[in-house]
């Protein structure tokens, strides 16, 4: 019953995509677009005024949405290392890195909020999804 469940689910998820000549996962052709979403906060951001760092905040904020596209695009690569001795974890140390192409990013908002920090929300059609996947091998292969 419970490899049965697993295999429902495998199929279920790959439903809604087929795979590229270069074996990246393809997205289903009339799908919504795929959205990617950054926050920065205001105060900590560089600048002698208020204005700027409003500004700064906005950047830092929309550059953060593009990485959150390129993760969901092109994936990320996770590096782990746990040191064990004596039945004791020593350290344990996880790192995250992203490398993609986006493009034909649009902005869907860039929003205030609480004047505290800054929400940019980026979208992107599935046929410009699936070029980018196409065209773009992340640097880790």
């Amino acid at each position: 019953m419970k490899r049965l469940i697993i295999v429902l689910l495998a199929g279920a998820l790959a439903g809604g995509c087929t795979t590229l000549s270069d074996g990246a996962p393809r997205l289903a052709g009339d799908g919504p677009p795929l959205r990617g979403i950054g926050y920065a906060v205001i105060a900590i951001q560089p600048g002698e005024t208020p204005a700027q760092k409003q500004l700064m905040a906005i950047r830092a904020s929309r550059l953060a949405a593009m990485r959150d596209l390129a993760e969901r695009i092109h994936g990320a690569r996770i590096e782990g290392n746990t040191a064990i001795g004596e039945g004791q974890v020593f350290s344990d140390n996880l790192r995250g890195s992203v490398a993609g192409l986006v493009t034909n990013a649009r902005v869907v908002s860039i929003t205030p909020v609480r004047n505290t920090l800054y929400e940019t929300i980026l979208e992107v059609d599935v046929s410009e999804v699936n070029a980018m996947r196409a065209s773009h091998r992340p640097l880790w292969q």
